[in-house]
């Protein structure tokens, strides 16, 4: 008698949680689209396709626009502390972009730690030496780990080990 008690209990559970069940195999986020994959497709595309095709991706994961609108201004902002043009920037090849960047960011670091050291450092180039010595620091973790100083391009094959 204790047994078909226990039994009917554990059904009556069972029956009470397979909704949850259902719904949490129905409520899966969509997964989101290989970048790589992505490039193909827009690639493909006329120029107002894949402008219509980005406006519907934008509108689909807004969290994504949002972040790169975010870092956007960020690169604006860093651009302009370390006393370069965002717009003239933009022009540039990506390794010649890379190498302004780089060799202005060292200037200012200099700059800026000189400043520190005689106190005459205001509180918003603080805050841009922090996040300098940030990206020094990173960029310097990144080369020590064997990885690349900077994003390998999409589709660039790795060489083969021998």
């Amino acid at each position: 008698m204790k047994n078909v008690k226990l039994i009917c209990a554990m059904a009556g559970l069972m029956a009470m949680t397979a909704p949850q069940w259902v719904q949490a195999e129905d409520a899966k986020p969509e997964e989101r689209p290989n970048r790589e994959e992505l490039r193909e497709k827009l690639k493909n595309l006329t120029p107002e396709e894949r402008q219509a095709k980005l406006k519907e991706l934008r509108e689909k994961h807004p969290e994504g626009a949002a972040n790169l609108e975010r870092r956007g201004e960020e690169m604006k902002k860093m651009a302009k502390d370390l006393g370069l043009d965002p717009e003239e920037l933009k022009k540039l090849p990506e390794d010649e972009r890379r190498a302004k960047v780089k060799a202005a960011a060292e200037k200012k670091l200099t700059e800026l730690q000189k400043k520190k050291t005689d106190g005459s450092i205001t509180d918003s180039e603080k805050e841009t030496l922090e996040k300098l010595e940030m990206r020094k620091k990173f960029m310097e973790q990144r080369r020590g780990e064997g990885g690349p100083g900077r994003r390998e391009k999409p589709g660039a094959e790795k060489p083969a080990d021998k």
